[in-house]
């Protein structure tokens, strides 16, 4: 009777993992929902007006080399803050005015639980206030627009 018999081998298993960070789902459509604009007081409205928190997850042992607004690392106060043009909703011609906007970067911690326990949270917080100047060319109405925020790691 032949008795069966075993083998084995074993087999190394490799990985390696790579610098990455993501923005938090939460902040699926962060939002900056600017007061009422009067354009005659425009001069008078000083420092922010709204603003917005944005969370970035980053593995462990990722750090955040630079964050940018519009393209501009330097966008971290209203003196160097970025112009963006707001557009009235649906009105022929494209009437804008304009809103300045910067970031504040807060600081970081290890998420302690979670889905991203674990990894390093950096904030920032998006702010936005009207310009100094008068903007009385601009119709009644609403206006939206758009900036960029990226993070490299």
């Amino acid at each position: 009777m032949a008795l069966a018999q075993t083998t084995s081998a074993t087999i190394p298993v490799a990985a390696a993992t790579q610098a990455a960070c993501q923005f938090d789902t939460a902040n699926s459509q962060p939002t900056i929902e600017l007061p009422d604009y009067e354009a005659a007081l425009a001069h008078t409205y000083v420092g922010e007006q709204a603003q917005v928190s944005i969370s970035v997850y980053c593995n462990n042992g990722t750090t955040l080399t630079a964050r940018k607004l519009g393209g501009m690392a330097s966008a971290t106060s209203k003196a160097a803050g970025v112009l963006v043009p707001l557009v009235l909703d649906g009105v022929a011609n494209n009437p804008t005015i304009n809103t300045l906007v910067w970031y504040t970067a807060g600081s970081s911690n290890t998420v302690p639980n979670g889905p991203y326990k674990g990894a390093s949270r950096y904030v920032s917080t998006i702010r936005s206030g009207w310009p100094e100047a008068s903007q009385f060319a601009a119709p009644n109405g609403f206006y939206t627009g758009t900036v960029d925020f990226t993070v490299e790691f």
